[in-house]
């Protein structure tokens, strides 16, 4: 059968008719064809300085960009060290000694990091922790942040001579391109397309009044920097602000919601207006001449009558009085603008519910479900964006010049990879049945599903941390002649009947 274009009388289709451009409707769009880093050339700057005026004025903008920041860090992703030497082959003593060892510094290693997280911040305002959440709100709302590692001096007196200074991505000039230089968008590239370098501006060119040098750029070796983005398509050098797909929305809502608080103040005032014959004698108005009495106009001609409760008024010939009847949006006010509200956080990769506080259409199933699913999206985040781009290459120049300084001394024969072997872990997500999630790991640990110290991590704690504050609460209520039925030694059965279990030691406890 011949196609519709060979028939007489029938014209030819695409196979794409409505996103082809030759439907009907679809005659009118037309677009560009922009690669992923010429599109953001032109946009950037105008898009950052958008997001950020919606972040600062608009209540909606600056909660999905602090709910983000929350759900994506909240009180930091921390590591935890899994360093380890191989005890294959080993004999049982042997084994057993190091694996004494590589315990020992691994909490070494956890003391050290937590005593620098306090001094991480070259400026001194935030913690490590505070950092994160600092460069993922700039990430957020101006689409992408830089993070300096910076080296200090040994006479410092820091517990490992490194800080960081996070930095807005205005400092890094997008519109820098020099194809001889491989210079692209204010990154330095390789002869094999690898990042070697960041042109970065000496002060926030937006604060470059305030200082000599502040369009001065410098180059700064990218294993000296971190840089925080999310790309959208394959090949994209530059971040853009979370908010972009919501700016029109958010900008127009904002004025609606404006207009209407507006009208309704409007509508709770008795407004009118007073129509009276024109008097063409030219004489002046003597006070109380006016309209129902009023006095005369003022020097922009306008006169103002107020009614006190109760009044009945007679006009005078030739007086007539309208009032404002200024109509209401109905009852369709209420569904537009959550309508409006769903669009603004389906573009910022946020629930509806979590960024209005509006639960009341959620049951605890559909919740659930939704939770789920906004959580996997948090998790993809952490892990492909704050781990690998900000955390990953913060832990490796951290256990690097703790090694050089002497900070950290590893157990003979660990290698420096082993040395530097971590695992980041989130802040746990809350429960949403606490009893039916406890009991839920509890099942999948006992059924070897999984493991105890995979849902200790889960929860954003360490297995080991636990185990010794178990291990001294345990021996303190030993010395102290105590039984709790929330004693690990004990089966559940003898926790119910605590009286049945003799105490380690002495006499028999009382039970608490």
């Amino acid at each position: 059968m011949d196609v519709a274009g060979d028939v007489p009388g029938v014209a030819a289709s695409s196979a794409y008719e409505v996103a082809g451009g030759t439907g009907r409707r679809s005659r009118a769009w037309r677009v560009g064809s922009f690669g992923p880093n010429s599109a953001l050339t032109y946009a950037l700057d105008e898009l950052r300085r958008k997001s950020r005026d919606q972040a600062r004025k608009n209540p909606l903008a600056g909660a999905a960009v602090d709910r983000l920041t929350a759900n994506v860090v909240g009180t930091g992703i921390v590591p935890r060290s899994t360093a380890a030497r191989s005890t294959a082959g080993l004999s049982k003593r042997e084994a057993k000694r190091v694996k004494a060892e590589d315990a020992a510094y691994r909490a070494e290693v956890q003391r050290l990091w937590l005593e620098w997280t306090d001094q991480a911040d070259s400026v001194g305002a935030h913690d490590f922790y505070g950092l994160q959440a600092l460069a993922v709100r700039g990430m957020i709302e101006g689409g992408e942040s830089f993070v300096r590692l910076r080296t200090r001096r040994l006479t410092d007196g820091l517990p490992v001579p490194l800080q960081l200074q996070v930095l807005e991505g205005d400092h890094c000039p997008h519109t820098r391109t020099e194809p001889t230089n491989r210079i692209r968008q204010g990154i330095q590239y390789d002869a094999i397309g690898r990042r070697v370098g960041y042109w970065l501006y000496r002060e926030h060119p937006g604060d470059s009044m305030q200082s000599l040098s502040g369009f001065e750029q410098v180059q700064v070796s990218a294993d000296d920097v971190c840089h925080l983005y999310r790309a959208m398509r394959p090949g994209q050098d530059r971040g853009e602000p979370w908010l972009a797909r919501a700016l029109r929305t958010l900008y127009d809502l904002d004025g609606y919601l404006d207009a209407e608080l507006v009208r309704k103040k409007n509508t709770t005032r008795l407004v009118g207006f007073i129509k009276k014959a024109l008097d063409e004698s030219g004489d002046p108005i003597a006070p109380g001449g006016g309209p129902l009495g009023s006095d005369a106009p003022d020097d922009d001609g306008v006169a103002t009558l107020d009614f006190d409760p109760g009044t009945l008024q007679v006009l005078a010939d030739g007086e007539d009085i309208t009032f404002s009847d200024p109509k209401d949006v109905g009852p369709n006010f209420e569904a537009f603008v959550r309508e409006a509200k769903r669009g603004i956080a389906a573009a910022c990769g946020l629930l509806y519910e979590t960024l209005s506080g509006d639960y009341s259409q959620l049951n605890d199933r559909t919740l659930r479900a939704a939770l789920n699913d906004f959580r996997r999206a948090v998790e993809g985040w952490q892990h492909h964006l704050v781990v690998f781009q900000l955390c990953r290459p913060v832990w490796a120049r951290w256990i690097d010049l703790a090694l050089l300084s002497g900070a950290l001394k590893p157990p003979a024969g660990m290698t420096r990879q082993q040395a530097a072997a971590v695992g980041w872990i989130p802040q746990a997500w809350p429960y949403i049945h606490p009893v039916q999630d406890v009991q839920g790991k509890t099942m999948e640990i006992q059924a070897g599903l999984s493991s105890r110290s995979r849902k200790v991590a889960e929860g954003g704690y360490d297995a080991e941390t636990i185990d010794a504050e178990n291990q001294a609460d345990n021996e303190r209520a030993d010395t102290l002649g105590l039984s709790y039925t929330s004693d690990g030694r004990r089966s559940a059965k003898d926790a119910e009947a605590p009286d049945a279990v003799e105490p380690p030691e002495g006499d028999q406890p009382p039970t608490t």
